[in-house]
């Protein structure tokens, strides 16, 4: 019940100049990620119980380290601007000797920023590591205003590829690993597979990926006395907030918009088909969610990628999970959880965060057997 269940190829393999050819990915994470070896588990909190509980409590969190940022930040931000004219706010924290080191790239879910309570836990644990961070925020958020009228969306994976790229000729001694969450998950899987043989990323981890974007989005827009409806509004609310604050540049695009439409949306595919498909000129909502899922794409994924997704997760429902993608492409493991709700993974008796464990073992393993060539 508890036990953490592995699910990929008969055969798994790595890539990289330093491979051990006779060791595959399955056996590496058997042997060096004691949190997702045999016989591991992860057990949640009695005080935590069930997937909304779970997920709330995580989503609560980052209030924690918001509080905790104003008085101690600890990353350094830069504006990065993008060939289109656009900017991306890069929070960094960069390790000692970090020339050199490796560089975990962080997308968080929707607005997410660096101090959502996951990347702030995952944050904790390279810093001991003595790993770089970098936490892309998506255009528009964390603080940083639109530069042009595009705005983000769910498979929008251009910024993250063009800020990949200059890091990797910025720092090219530097192994640069690839960790989202939720919406930045759906972006980060695509974007990997995408790349295919040509992926900078030595390693990546998509934690509770929605793998088919119109479909979750429909589960949480049409169950209207479902606590499931909470997260649509969050949702809807967060996307809501995003627009107000980037109105005018938003605005600007060649496109007839209804702004009453727009801000009177009461479900995410209602402001998906108003704003966001009318903006990066899809014909309907659906058209646009379909073209951003990440499903169809994890079959031309090539570097080592560690999926992890709970099956009570009220979000991003284990029916989208890819089974077949995890058991038929030899570079992807899945890592099934029974509880941990959308991203929360509270564990012990009083609520402890697990999910950084996982991840550091996890690139820690990959990089003892998959360091990519420098450019």
């Amino acid at each position: 019940m508890y036990e953490v269940r592995l699910i990929h190829a008969k055969q798994t393999q790595l890539l990289g100049s330093k491979t051990d050819k006779k060791k595959s990915i399955g056996d590496i994470i058997r042997d060096e990620c004691p949190s997702l070896a045999d016989g591991a588990t992860f057990k949640q909190s009695p005080l935590v119980p069930g997937g909304h509980a779970q997920t709330i409590y995580a989503f609560l969190g980052y209030y924690v380290y918001y509080a905790h940022s104003l008085f101690r930040p600890r990353f350094t931000r830069e504006y990065f601007r993008l060939s289109d004219g656009g900017t991306v706010a890069l929070d960094w924290a960069l390790c000692d000797n970090h020339s050199e080191r490796p560089i975990v790239t962080i997308l968080s879910g929707v607005t997410g920023t660096s101090c959502d309570f996951y990347v702030r836990r995952c944050y904790n644990e390279f810093v001991k590591m003595q790993y770089s961070v970098l936490v892309v925020h998506s255009r528009g958020c964390g603080g940083s205003k639109l530069t042009t009228p595009l705005p983000f969306h769910c498979g929008l994976t251009t910024d993250y590829r063009e800020i990949v790229n200059a890091i990797h000729e910025r720092l090219p001694k530097c192994p640069l690993l690839g960790l989202s969450f939720s919406l930045g998950a759906n972006i980060m899987a695509k974007y990997i597979g995408e790349e295919g043989d040509g992926c900078p990323l030595a390693a990546g981890i998509i934690v509770g990926n929605p793998y088919d974007m119109y479909k979750v989005i429909e589960h949480l827009d049409s169950r209207m006395l479902s606590p499931n409806k909470i997260y649509d509004i969050a949702i809807l609310n967060f996307l809501k907030t995003a627009f107000n604050e980037n109105r005018e540049a938003i605005l600007k695009a060649p496109v007839d918009f209804n702004v009453s439409n727009i801000t009177s949306s009461s479900t995410i595919m209602e402001f998906t088909e108003e704003m966001t498909r009318k903006v990066f000129g899809y014909k309907s909502a659906k058209h646009l969610l379909d073209d951003s899922s990440s499903g169809p794409h994890l079959d031309n994924i090539r570097i080592p990628v560690l999926f992890l997704n709970s099956l009570d997760d009220p979000i991003c429902i284990q029916s989208l999970i890819t089974y077949d993608k995890f058991v038929s492409n030899p570079y992807l493991v899945l890592a099934l959880t029974a509880h941990g709700g959308h991203i929360g993974y509270m564990g012990k008796f009083w609520p402890t965060s697990w999910i950084e464990h996982p991840v550091s073992q996890f690139f820690e393993a990959m990089l003892r057997h998959n360091t990519p060539e420098p450019l």
